[in-house]
């Protein structure tokens, strides 16, 4: 008899606490209840130091937007009926199409950790196509330039993510800042951009010294006709 009566107590206890608010999915409901989707600390897809990093984030986005445009440019250029090189037009669509690419995908991880995408660009940074029309070699160093720029703020962004800053309280003067990191967004920047840069630095450093060397033998026309044959068919 006392055992049944114990039992029933026990029983008794368990359901106040699956009914009771004390429940994950009791606290879970009161918290979106009480707030927004948006502004919800519990209720949104951020996680480690997202917030601290978004800004940075998006300012590269938009730097590889203006490359992309930038290669797009020189594409146009040497696919026209005057230039005509088959193969430097590939080879700078390739890259705008991956840097393009890369934006898109660099947005979706943005909104996958909770952020919301602001595309803006500011008025200097611009494209300027009367930068673009080069010879074969200016705009390979031209090429080289751009990519050089794009990894040094890859290098600089995955350095805010391992070593960022934030001060304990924003309305206290002399507190001590609070060294914050995010790994993973520093892990993505590493795979997707730092990696594949660095092969295409490479390749088009190859490229100009290759094709200035091809120049140096005094048959201008048939060099750039051979190094662009070339490029086409390696692309």
């Amino acid at each position: 008899m006392l055992f049944f009566g114990v039992l029933s107590i026990l029983l008794l206890t368990v359901s106040a606490q699956t009914v009771g608010g004390n429940s994950c999915s009791a606290v879970i409901k009161d918290t979106c209840a009480s707030k927004t989707l948006t502004n919800s600390e519990n209720c949104n897809a951020k996680y480690g130091n997202i917030d601290e990093l978004q800004e940075k984030v998006q300012e590269y986005i938009n730097a590889n937007i203006q490359k992309s445009f930038n290669f797009l440019l020189m594409s146009t250029y040497f696919g026209n009926f005057f230039e005509s090189r088959d193969g430097l037009k590939g080879l700078y669509r390739k890259i705008s199409d991956k840097s393009w690419q890369e934006a898109i995908e660099l947005s979706k991880y943005l909104a996958h950790r909770g952020s919301v995408i602001k595309l803006t660009v500011n008025p200097h940074n611009q494209v300027d196509d009367s930068k673009y029309e080069l010879n074969e070699v200016a705009s390979l160093a031209k090429a080289l330039e751009h990519q050089k720029e794009l990894a040094d703020k890859a290098l600089n962004l995955h350095d805010k993510a391992l070593h960022s800053h934030r001060l304990n309280d924003k309305n206290t003067e002399n507190t001590i800042p609070q060294r914050v990191n995010d790994a993973g967004l520093a892990h993505y920047i590493v795979e997707h951009f730092v990696e594949p840069l660095t092969e295409s630095i490479r390749q088009l450093a190859g490229y100009t010294n290759d094709l200035k060397r091809m120049l140096a033998a005094d048959s201008y026309p048939v060099s750039v006709y051979l190094f662009d044959e070339y490029i086409k068919s390696a692309l």
